[in-house]
Formats: C-alpha cells, structure tokens, sequence
C-alpha cells in the first residue's frame, strides 16, 4: 500500500505536522507500506518530498528552500500524484487540516483519506459552532460568548460586560474559536481584559472570532476515540492533565517537557467515572459523524458532570502524544496504533492493506538505551533516548530496550508504555505507583481490546518496569553482550564517570571516552587544549573561571570580566553543562547578581524577562560547582524574513554547530550548519522541538564561500583530535568571514539526539544522506568497532 502523507500547513501548528508526519513514516514504512510525504507551505501550496527532505528540516527551512529550490504543484499536479497512491494521511494541524478544506478538496476529487469527511471536521474544529451545534441537540457545554473580529469596540464591551454579569464570572478564559495547541489561549479576570485578549487574537491571526468561557473548575482530560473494525466507536482510556504552573494546557506544556504538568492515565477517577467519559466520548464521535479516529478534550467538573470543550480531527502524533500513550496502556505499539487507523481508513474504502513487515534477525545486536539522570537537561535526554529507541526498534539488526537512569544511580527497566511519559519525574512517578496502574489496567484494558477486535493480552505481557542498581545492569549488559547506547546528557552521563563505569565492565558504548568525555565536558578545559594546539586560525574564546559561593560581591566579578575579556556584554555559562543549560547574556552587574542569586537559591526556571536580553524562560542547572565568564561575541545579523535570507554584516563573526563522525582515528567533518537563534543565545525550543528555529545546512555560498566550509571542515578535524574524540560529537565554533579564524566555543560528546536535531539535518547533507536510523545503526557500529579494536589489541 502507498500512503500519502501530507503535513506543514498554514497555521502556526505546522512544526507539530512535520514531527507528526515523521511518526507516520518511522512506525507504518515497518509494515511494508510506502510513505509518500507532501510539504503545503504557508500560501497552501503543495510540494512532493523525498523521505530525507522529511527528517532534515523545520517548517521555516522548508518554507524558505523550497520557495528557491523547488516548484510548487499545482492543483492538477498534486491530485495527480495523490492518485498515485491508495490513500492519503491528512497530518495538518489546525487550519486547512483539520477545519475541512482539505477534506473537502479530496473528497471533490473521489480520492480516499484517512479521517473525519469535511463537513464532520469543518464543525468539529469551530469551537464556538460545535458547542451551539450540541447544545440544539441537548447536551451539556460550557457557556459561551462569540466575539467577531467586526465587531465595534462599544459592542464588545457590552456583550462581554453582560456574560460576566449573567455568568457570575471572576476568570474565564479566551481562545480562538478555530485553533488548535492551546495558540492564542489566555486567562483574564475582567471584561475589559477579555476584550483585550480578543483583540490580541484578531491581530495574531489565530482566527476572526474569539471565544470567552467561565474557567473551568474542574479536572482535565482527554480521550482517543477510534473506529472499530465493525466502524463502532471505542473510547480509550482517557488522560488526565494536571497543571502546577499556569492556568492552562499551553503549547510549551504540551510539545516540550516540563515538571509543570502531570499526565495520568489511567487517570486518577474512579472506574465508573471513566466509563461515563467513555460513553459519553462514543456518543459524541457518532453524533458529529467523526471516522476513524479523533481526540476530544473535556472537564470533569466538581459536581461530577462531564464536558467536552474542544474536538481534534487530527490528533497530534508525535512520538509521546496521547494517542500513542493511550495505546501504549492497550499494549499497542507506535505502529499498532496507526496500523489500526490506516486499516479502518483502508477497509472502508475497500483498499487491499497487505503487509509485509520488516522483521528482527534472530541474533540482533541487543541495545539498552540509558536516559534521564538529574542534570537539568535530563527532560532533553529523555527525548534524545525515546527517538533512538523508537528509531532502532525498526532496524531489524537490533533490538532496543529503553531504561531509565535515576537520581540517586539505580536504573529501571521501563515497559513500553513507561516510555512515553513526558518528563524523567513523571516516569519515575509511575514506576513507583506500577502495581497500583497495573491492577487497575487489568480490569480496564480487557474490553477495549475486544471490542477493538483484538486477541487477549498474553499472560507474560511485559507491564511492569524493574529496579536495579547501576552495577547490576552493567553486570546484565556484559552477560547478554548487550551495546549500551547512552543518551545521557551532562553530569556522570557525559564527563567520563558513566564511561568508566562501562569501561570497568567491559561494555561496548555510544560516544567518547572517559578522559575526552571529561575534556569535552569542562568548556575551561577544552579551551587549553585547544589553544595548545598554537594555531593562530583555531582559538577559543577567553574564560574566567569561578566557583559562585567564591564571589565576594557581583560589582567587583563584573568589572574585573569587563576589562580581562574587553566586552562590554559577558556571556555567563556552567562550566560543565550544556543544551543552553544556564547559558545566559548579560549586561550589567546587577544582572550578574541576580542570576548568581537564582543559582543560590536553587531556582529551577530563570523566568522570562528576568534579564534584558532573555525573550524565553531558562532552564537552570540542578548543582553548580564552576562558573565561566566569555566574552559576548557580536555576530552578523542573519535571519529569514518573508522567506527571504537577510543578512546584514556588522563583525564578520557568525555562529555554526558542526557534527562529526569518527573511526580509527579518522575524523570526517559533517557539514556545517548556521542555526539562526531568535534570541541571544540559542533557547531550548530551537535547538530540540521540531518547528521553531531555522537550520542553514549546508551555509548559503552567499554567506560561507565553499572554500571555507572545507577550511572550517579541516579545523573540527584538527580540534576533534585534540581532544581525543572517539565515535561522534558536536563542536559549536565562531567563525570570522574576513580572518577565516574558527573559535571553538564547545564540544558535545554526546550531542542531543532528539527528533529535530541539527546533526540529523548534516547527515543527510552526506553523499549519500545518512538517514537518522542509519546514523544512529552507525553510532552502534562505531561503538562496537572500539570495543573490539582494544580488545584485539590487549596482550594474549
């Protein structure tokens, strides 16, 4: 079977679509079904992908290459290709994909798709016209008051006036009346404000009408909803949402991990309760005439009452999404889950769905992927091990295991489902309390999976995770002759203990190790190295290195780093962390004291616009022994703007990020990639969650003439060896346009390696692409190749 894929979409949803898209083509291309991806632009204009095209960009690079590299299809030409294949996979989020009009766009042209028909989705995704739409037919829903983007000032005034009046409202929430992701979405407490926020709406262009609804006080959920074989709705178990930061479910809360929000499922209401949820989900997929799938949030309020709110058509599927943890509860795997959507698709539409799965090798290379630990880029870690071990679980020479590293160094055994929970703390969480979920999973899984037409759960069914120490999984490891992929991101994980550890052992292992992993992992240290190398083209930036209960007072640190590093900005970083981890730029020493204060205080979040140039919120580090001082580096001004590149030269310096690949002792630069950050330092969401931040791989010629990308290229060589890199890393350099000298600002032993990470883009740059399962397949291989190097090399 050919499935078209079709993602990106005109509303800011569109990263989420891409990563989307992605899960579409990892888990249903191992069932033996082709994946053809189509890319529709802001103007919803459509372009065929390759599959490489697919993992190598953000919305913003596809956007603004395909507008210079590529044709757009016309109308004629992409129902043309879409008739090339069986079916199509609408995975737009919010507009276009998910209010019917590429519903009906198909449907005009008798082409099959997956999901809801049209008129279903066009209702469904107006908030404000599903709500009127139930409450004719007599069920319950929130009240609400419809605010136009015509509507004069003086009116809204009134109408807002009156619904807070009549409703008794102290908070209510406004959102767009058509939107998705929780975009736009904000609590007020007065008409005046509501107004405010509506308005805000209209000019954001999140929608022309605005919703105003009291503030639900009451627990929130969400539920699955799929088609049986039979075309009867099955509600799955739902997810309770439980917030400690925020009054709602924000986009942040939703696409990035954060302590702020708890998901439980099953959710923490009693069984009988979960079944009204249920019945009622049903009754409302029938009543709007939903297929195949759908997502449907709701309230459960304090009287007991239950209410749904809002509709997805498309529900997201990225690879921790609620559709995926609610099968997961089912026992049903990431292909599982869309094999049973696409086949309900491909059963109404009479279209033959053979598989031919791709299949383990008997003696497949057995990897236990290791995540989390207590840095503060513990929840990036978690994201970096969930894609490696979902990516290997479909290359049939290896068979993943996903387990969890712990605070105080035990490590748990995770069962799928365990996987999937968003955050290090969550997951330790529900390890914790497993007995408890697992009695309560065996009474509410059972009838779902016969009413989805699925076999009983075999008796041996992997539900429980398992406790261990670090020395008993090593000690396991060494007796199945198991590769231990670590995906650990700073402290122990990347400074050379855990690598010991696995040396101690005997154990083949990801990555450098423990004395370049200790070289890497100490910013003040790698700058030594390499100015030892003498070369005047390849420096590093100057450092000052403190401890911070050492500072005598802010005042004096600061003017002494002003004069020794002649800036007139200082860039304030841990000495040993990364993924902008503390990583901050500041101006003044006020500022200096403020954020030594926050450290002091063991502040999780440097909140947003605590300091002048800090647009995002900063995740801060957990422990601190060492501080360093750089000089803030002043670069050219680039950026994309109307999908045009700007580029206004101010000092000749810009900022790239360069991967690399090693192999008995032969280094190979990757291409380098300049990642345009929206702020002063490249923030959290641009460097790991798909959509946000623009990825120039390889450097326009306009910019990096391609004698200086082999330049820059030979200079990651030259400072990789020096640092004695083994496998792969990532140095993030400045390189000067004019002098062509290359400042290595750091090295990344063990570089993130989540869904949308830059170092997947440059390796598909390769000749030929290297896919991301064929990088991460050769980050084993070239693991496994040290380990029998030293051991052919040790004395008989």
């Amino acid at each position: 079977m050919r499935i078209a894929v079709i993602c990106g979409g005109p509303s800011a949803e569109r990263g989420i679509s891409l990563n989307s898209a992605r899960s579409v083509m990892d888990h249903l291309t191992s069932l033996g079904w082709e994946i053809v991806p189509f890319y529709c632009d802001m103007q919803k204009n459509f372009y065929r992908l390759s599959p490489s095209q697919l993992y190598s960009n953000t919305p913003s690079d596809f956007d603004f290459k395909l507008k210079h590299t590529a044709k757009p299809l016309s109308e004629a030409e992409f129902i043309k290709e879409c008739r090339t294949t069986d079916l199509v996979f609408p995975a737009i989020h919010g507009a276009f994909g998910e209010d019917g009009e590429l519903q009906e766009l198909l449907e005009k042209h008798k082409i099959p798709f997956v999901g809801s028909p049209g008129k279903t989705c066009r209702l469904m995704f107006d908030k404000g016209e599903a709500n009127a739409h139930m409450a004719r037919h007599g069920f319950a829903t929130l009240p609400n008051c419809r605010i136009g983007d015509e509507e004069t000032p003086d009116a809204v005034a009134k109408k807002l006036a009156a619904f807070f009046a009549e409703q008794r409202i102290e908070k209510a929430v406004v959102k767009p009346s058509a939107g998705g992701s929780s975009l736009g979405v904000a609590t007020v407490h007065t008409p005046t404000e509501a107004a405010e926020k509506a308005h805000e709406i209209f000019a954001q262009k999140h929608g022309r009408e605005a919703l105003v609804e009291p503030f639900c006080d009451g627990q929130e959920f969400t539920v699955l909803v799929l088609e049986n074989p039979q075309g009867k709705p099955v509600a799955l178990i739902p997810t309770e949402i439980s917030l400690s930061g925020g009054d709602f479910f924000s986009f942040r809360h939703k696409y990035l991990p954060t302590c702020h929000v708890e998901y439980h499922c099953p959710p923490r209401f009693p069984d009988e309760i979960i079944g009204d949820i249920q019945k009622a989900a049903e009754v409302l997929f029938a009543f709007f005439k939903m297929r195949d799938f759908a997502r449907l949030d709701g309230w459960l309020m304090k009287d007991g009452r239950v209410l749904f709110s809002d509709f997805n058509p498309i529900s997201g599927m990225e690879q921790n999404s609620f559709l995926f943890i609610q099968g997961s509860r089912l026992n049903l795997s990431h292909s599982e889950m869309l094999r049973a959507i696409v086949t309900r698709a491909a059963e109404r539409n009479k279209i033959n769905h053979q598989e031919k799965p791709v299949t383990k090798k008997a003696d497949a290379q057995k990897v236990r992927v290791l995540f989390g630990g207590s840095t503060a880029e513990r929840q990036v870690s978690l994201m970096s091990g969930t894609n490696v071990w979902l990516k290997l679980l479909h290359v049939p020479e290896y068979r993943p295991e996903p387990y969890i590293l712990t605070p105080d160094d035990h490590v748990w055994h995770l069962p799928y489902s365990y996987t999937l929970n968003h955050t290090v703390e969550e997951i330790l969480s529900h390890c914790a309390e497993a007995e408890t979920t697992v009695a309560r999973l065996k009474i509410l899984t059972p009838p779902l999976r016969q009413r989805l037409g699925l076999p009983p759960l075999p008796a041996n069914a992997d539900l429980m995770p398992r406790r261990m120490s670090l020395e008993q999984f090593c000690e396991e490891a060494k007796n199945e002759n198991a590769f231990v992929f670590n995906a650990l991101h700073g402290g122990e994980g990347e400074d050379g203990r855990l690598q010991a550890v696995f040396d101690r052992f005997g154990l083949a292992y990801n990555g450098s190790g423990p004395e370049a992993s200790r070289l890497c992992m100490d910013k003040d240290e790698t700058g030594n190295a390499i100015r030892a190398l003498n070369d005047a083209a390849l420096t590093s930036a100057p450092k000052i290195s403190f401890k911070p209960e050492a500072v005598p007072d802010a005042e004096t640190l600061w003017q002494d780093a002003v004069g020794k590093l002649q800036s007139a900005d200082i860039l304030i970083k841990p000495q040993a962390d990364g993924c902008s981890a503390g990583v901050v730029r500041l101006q003044s020493a006020k500022e200096l004291a403020i954020y030594l204060k926050a450290l002091a205080d063991r502040q999780p979040v440097l909140a947003a616009g605590t300091l002048a140039h800090q647009a995002q919120a900063i995740e801060l580090p957990l422990h601190v022994d060492q501080l360093i001082l750089e000089p803030f580096i002043v670069t050219d001004d680039i950026h994309v703007e109307n999908l045009e590149l700007i580029y206004a030269k101010k000092t000749g310096w810009i900022e790239l990020t360069v991967g690399l690949l090693e192999q008995n002792g032969h280094y190979h630069a990757l291409s380098p990639s300049i990642t345009v950050a929206q702020g002063a330092v490249l923030s959290l969401e641009e460097k790991f969650q798909g959509g946000t931040g623009v990825n120039l791989t390889p450097p326009p010629e306009s910019i990096v003439k391609p004698d200086q990308i082999t330049l820059i290229k030979n200079k990651i060589e030259r400072a990789a060896k020096a640092l004695g890199i083994e496998g792969y890393a990532r140095i993030d350099i400045f390189f000067n346009l004019h002098s062509n000298q290359t400042m290595i600002i750091e090295a990344n032993s063990l570089p993130g390696l989540t869904a949308s990470t830059v170092i997947f883009h440059q390796a598909l740059s390769e000749i030929p692409p290297l896919p991301p399962r064929a990088f991460l397949a050769k980050l084993v291989e070239l693991g496994l190749g040290r380990l029998h190097n030293r051991h052919a090399q040790e004395p008989r």
